[in-house]
């Protein structure tokens, strides 16, 4: 195997029917991993991943992830060694206009989930004495605030995904488990709105993104592998930002 290819593995990545998880479950397919995509229903476009297994499963319940990653072990003759955690939601709400329950649904999806699944990917692999990696999806809302779009549960969420990378990465290190995470900026998914009045929106990429246009979920998936592969071996910890420069501003 190549630095950069993914013969032999095996992948599970959550959130993987539609935006950034489709585009990262069909880059691993083509360069050879073996994947399983977890997600909570629909179908991905045209058979997109038709040579993908398939388990559904809502990340927000415990029981239910421990079967999934369960049944997808099974399924590709292993645990995953490739662990890319894209399940998430967006919201937008000024913090004072929050209910509870908005709060706990974008903090069940965003953090628990990641955690739930991370969590059942790092014990078989630690049962099996096999190393691997796991990539989590933040978010530059992570790292940055927006009077534009509040989300502060959105904001504070992703800032959680951070926060448990760097731990995780931590305490995995010793089993040759490495955790990164993505912090993507505007990216052209179904989650963006931004978009939606081109006019205002190009306004806004040309006051806050350097690059001057939103990004593609292909070229975030490029990065998912990247941390992913052999290239990235004595990297882990980090969260990348896949922004076109937003944070730097």
């Amino acid at each position: 195997m190549t630095a950069g290819r993914f013969d032999g593995r095996r992948a599970l990545v959550t959130g993987g029917l539609s935006g950034i998880g489709l585009a990262t479950a069909r880059l691993l397919l083509e360069r050879g991993a073996a994947v399983a995509v977890l997600d909570r229903g629909g179908s991905a476009p045209d058979g997109a991943l038709a040579n993908a297994l398939r388990v559904t499963c809502d990340v927000r319940d415990e029981p239910a992830v421990r079967s999934a990653v369960a049944d997808a072990a099974e399924a590709l003759d292993g645990p995953p060694d490739v662990l890319v955690n894209a399940a998430g939601i967006y919201r937008v709400a000024p913090f004072d206009a929050l209910s509870t329950d908005e709060w706990d649904d974008v903090f069940d999806i965003n953090l628990r989930g990641t955690f739930f699944v991370a969590r059942e990917v790092a014990v078989r692999l630690r049962a099996a004495g096999i190393g691997g990696s796991i990539v989590n999806l933040a978010s530059e809302a992570g790292l940055v605030a927006d009077l534009t779009e509040p989300a502060t549960h959105y904001n504070a969420s992703k800032a959680g995904v951070i926060a448990l990378t760097k731990q995780l990465a931590v305490e995995l290190a010793a089993d040759g488990i490495r955790v990164n995470a993505v912090a993507p900026g505007p990216i052209d998914t179904p989650m963006l709105t931004m978009m939606q009045d081109p006019v205002s929106g190009q306004a806004w990429l040309d006051a806050h993104v350097p690059l001057r246009r939103v990004g593609t979920a292909d070229e975030v998936a490029e990065v998912i592998l990247f941390l992913a592969s052999d290239l990235a071996s004595y990297v882990t910890g980090a969260t990348l930002p896949v922004d076109g420069g937003a944070t730097t501003l």
